[in-house]
């Protein structure tokens, strides 16, 4: 594989766990096989360890449900934000204290913050409805963003959904054997990427503005697609 075009992946894909290490540095640990270049005082190391492992197991094998629950099953790094069970599907009423999850979106009333709360209870039919979209859509660029929006929304498992639906939806594309990758945007646009895919969660909250239709055609106005 292409390292200095795996490293921008990763790099990119980082931003969403406050990744550090430079583009440069990312190449010389796949150059090396080794984490040394990587920055020490954050958590990089984990995230590029998951990052290549899940794309080295995912491209062996078809995009399906297996697929996507295989990714995240790859992030096994100790760290925080890591899935306590990798590759388990949340179960609320079995385990409501680690399976019932939420996401901050913005304030609300009174210094109250308004959360999104995904379905408490996940199965393979719910991945398999998103899988089904995609497989009747016309698997453009923008058709693997609304694949990652509801991936990420859903929030399957209890942590790293951002980081499987956005290999998830490389691995829709074929990504990994083309090597020209779907990225987030970088500074200033990639707030706005996140502030919009936050606005697509929060639909019918208090506060929103839009509805779903609307919030998913704002999060794909600053999705970039990949150059030809």
């Amino acid at each position: 594989m292409d390292h200095a075009k795996l490293a921008k992946f990763i790099t990119r894909m980082g931003q969403f766990n406050d990744y550090e290490s430079t583009i440069a540095q990312t190449k010389a640990a796949l150059d090396s096989g080794s984490v040394e270049p990587l920055r020490k005082d954050n958590e990089d190391r984990v995230i590029f360890e998951d990052t290549v492992r899940a794309i080295e197991k995912v491209r062996q094998i078809p995009f399906n449900r297996e697929a996507i629950i295989t990714i995240n099953a790859q992030f096994t790094g100790d760290s925080p934000e890591q899935p306590y069970a990798p590759g388990h599907l949340r179960d609320g009423l079995l385990d409501p204290i680690r399976d019932r999850i939420h996401v901050a979106l913005w304030p609300g009333e009174k210094g109250a913050v308004v959360s999104y709360y995904p379905p408490s209870q996940i199965d393979e039919t719910d991945l398999d409805k998103i899988i089904a979209l995609w497989e009747n859509s016309a698997q453009s660029d923008l058709e693997a963003w609304l694949l990652f929006a509801h991936l990420a929304k859903l929030q399957p498992f209890p942590d790293g959904n951002k980081r499987t639906a956005l290999i998830a939806a490389n691995h829709a594309l074929g990504a990994f054997q083309t090597q020209n990758y779907l990225m987030p945007p970088t500074g200033h646009q990639f707030l706005c990427f996140m502030d919009r895919l936050l606005g697509y969660y929060g639909v019918g909250l208090q506060g929103a503005l839009v509805s779903e239709e609307e919030a998913i055609q704002e999060f794909l106005a600053v999705a970039p697609t990949r150059s030809k």
